[in-house]
């Protein structure tokens, strides 16, 4: 992927013209975009084996080297992310603001609109992150329109919109048949819908494909345990605790599971 493909207008005339490009603390008469790619690779070397903060301080020195240099910019927005899972470090405002200096050096860099729009619904900017979504879920060019329409349904559910959120992750399954994420979310839709039917049988299909990851998606056995308790189906619902439960008691969903299997009788 061409990294440069769009520049800023601001700085065109200069960058085409071989001039000066944007740069911050970068020693005098070293080349910026040569500095900004050193430190890149040693950032992506450090995240390769673990060393997530020694990643972001040679991801944000690459960053800080080239203005335009998009895909540093994008990791560093990744890295941010990583230590909110990580370590629990969350600072999505900083995590913001490098995914758009990413998609303002690259107007093309589809995977930092992305990112970009996952950080909005994690900040609770569901209306900016849908705007930012929706264009790259029916763009094309994008090689995965699923995560995008994904992302899109969650960004609708989390604003408490069922039938957008329908919608979207309706495409997200057609795209992807085994993508159990998304119909787990959208099981969720429907039960924020009251249709239980098709709420747990959305459920049923999340945890159905082979994948491992499916297998184990703890939470979408307590929503289905949740929706068949509130339809009266309370041997199945006791099952989908248990099963729930065994998977880890100390998430919230599992002490949520074990609450349930000790309410059924």
């Amino acid at each position: 992927m061409t990294m440069r493909s769009s520049l800023l207008a601001l700085v065109l005339p200069l960058a085409l013209a071989g001039c000066i490009r944007p740069t911050n603390g970068v020693p005098a008469g070293a080349d910026p975009e040569k500095v900004s790619r050193a430190e890149f690779d040693l950032a992506q070397d450090d995240w390769k084996n673990g060393r997530v903060r020694s990643a972001m301080d040679h991801a944000q020195k690459a960053s800080n080297a080239d203005e335009l240099h998009a895909e540093a910019h994008h990791f560093v927005a990744i890295l941010y992310m990583a230590l909110c899972q990580l370590e629990n470090d969350c600072r999505w405002d900083e995590a913001e603001k490098y995914a758009r200096k990413a998609v303002a050096a690259d107007m093309e860099y589809r995977p930092a609109k992305h990112t970009l729009g996952v950080i909005l619904i994690h900040q609770k900017k569901f209306d900016e992150a849908i705007v930012v979504l929706r264009p790259l879920a029916e763009d094309i060019l994008y090689k995965t329109p699923e995560l995008a329409w994904y992302d899109l349904g969650g960004a609708h559910l989390e604003k408490g919109d069922a039938d957008h959120a329908i919608e979207a992750l309706t495409k997200a399954v057609a795209l992807k048949p085994t993508f159990c994420w998304a119909n787990y979310r959208l099981g969720l839709a429907w039960e924020k819908k009251g249709a239980w039917d098709k709420a747990e049988s959305e459920l049923s299909n999340a945890v159905e494909p082979s994948d491992p990851a499916c297998r184990n998606l703890q939470d979408a056995y307590e929503a289905r345990a949740r929706v068949r308790e509130k339809v009266g189906r309370k041997e199945l619902a006791k099952q989908d605790y248990e099963l729930c439960a065994k998977l880890s008691m100390a998430t919230s969903a599992g002490k949520s599971c074990v609450a349930g299997w000790k309410r059924l009788p």
